[in-house]
């Protein structure tokens, strides 16, 4: 941990306190800009005490968090390309989160302040995909390639569907209660400091403490994202790749990388290019939604013998130096998606569309998995 961390720079270190101190700025801006959503039954019907609310609140909202699976966070960062994630520890990867993370904090001051009914979920997913089109742009021209659109689209209709299904359930709700409980004084406005009977109390109470807990294990997931993709970017050798994976597993994954590279070796048009030419030219075919190039598949076979010598004899990633460990995550993620949209694209032949064995490593049990999903 004190190699890791030790590595960087007095630029990294000042960036990586900013990129975490905004994080965090944003998840309490979050707490006091979301809990009138859970606190204002209690408060408003008497039932509770404000600042009894406000704690009580605090309290379930954490417990949600702390019991959460971390899904929604997954989901966070899976809105942006991973070639994004990656150089989050760049300049440009600093921009990036210091401008989605003041956005999101700048919109949802706005909205407290004005009194503006606003979701600080959407406010934040709204920033992740701007900066994410924005970096597109400035690198290839284009907007399609910013934003991971399949993750997007399941985001979107969630926001879409969960109010429409919240309002149509309470006006069933409301409805029939009313039909069923004849207590007028339960429809009027409640009168100064006389609280409900005490099973309306318990009711609302209950309710508060079911809104907090879920806002915890949902919202609270949003920061544990934003966290996640500070550290996987700038410090990639502790956080980026699984150091738990098994031997027999990084073995498995060098066989397929050796296969692999007989399989590329046999559409190499030209010579092999050195390690970071091989590295440009596969990060400009990911980042330009896959523009192919004369050079890419002498690339592409070279980056695969890169990672295939790499794990050779390795019984462990933790035993690989932090800096070659994020090498190694930058050309498993690489290699993985080039040859899966030259497979998608019919432009490696052999495959029949079918997905090449390496890419499994994109998944959460294999060696070169994210972290951040």
């Amino acid at each position: 941990m004190e190699h890791v961390f030790g590595s960087l720079s007095a630029l990294q270190w000042t960036g990586l306190f900013l990129a975490l101190g905004l994080a965090l700025a944003f998840e309490f801006v979050n707490g006091f800009h979301d809990t009138a959503n859970a606190v204002a039954t209690v408060i408003y019907t008497h039932s509770l005490p404000p600042w009894v609310a406000v704690i009580w609140s605090g309290f379930c909202n954490l417990a949600g968090v702390l019991t959460s699976t971390g899904a929604v966070a997954f989901g966070v960062i899976s809105l942006l390309p991973v070639e994004l994630v990656i150089n989050v520890g760049s300049g440009a990867g600093f921009a990036m989160v210091f401008a989605l993370l003041i956005s999101a904090i700048v919109w949802n001051l706005g909205t407290w302040y004005l009194g503006l009914p606003a979701s600080s979920s959407h406010s934040l997913i709204g920033s992740i995909m701007g900066v994410g089109l924005m970096n597109s742009y400035m690198n290839s021209g284009g907007l399609l390639g910013g934003v991971n659109w399949a993750k997007a689209q399941d985001v979107g209709l969630s926001l879409l569907i969960s109010p429409a299904v919240g309002f149509v359930c309470t006006a069933i709700l409301f409805l029939l209660v009313k039909a069923l409980i004849h207590k007028p004084e339960l429809f009027t406005a409640p009168e100064p400091n006389k609280p409900p009977p005490w099973w309306i109390r318990f009711i609302l109470w209950f309710t508060c403490t079911g809104v907090s807990f879920a806002h915890g294990s949902n919202d609270g997931q949003k920061g544990m994202g934003l966290l996640m993709l500070i550290l996987v970017g700038i410090v990639p050798g502790m956080y980026a790749l699984d150091l738990s994976t098994p031997e027999k597993s990084l073995g498995q994954l060098t066989v397929m990388s050796q296969k692999a590279a007989v399989i590329l070796e046999k559409h190499d048009a030209g010579p092999a290019p050195d390690p970071v030419a091989a590295a440009k030219t596969l990060n400009d075919y990911v980042k330009s939604g896959g523009v192919y190039s004369a050079d890419l598949f002498p690339a592409l076979a070279e980056k695969t013998q890169e990672v295939a010598a790499t794990l050779a004899n390795q019984t462990s990633l933790a035993g690989l130096p932090a800096d070659r460990r994020g090498a190694l995550r930058n050309s498993i993620y690489f290699t993985t998606e080039t040859i899966g949209k030259l497979v998608k694209t019919g432009k490696l032949a052999g495959t029949n569309g079918r997905r090449w064995p390496a890419t499994k490593a994109r998944s959460k049990k294999r060696p070169g998995s994210f972290r951040s999903g």
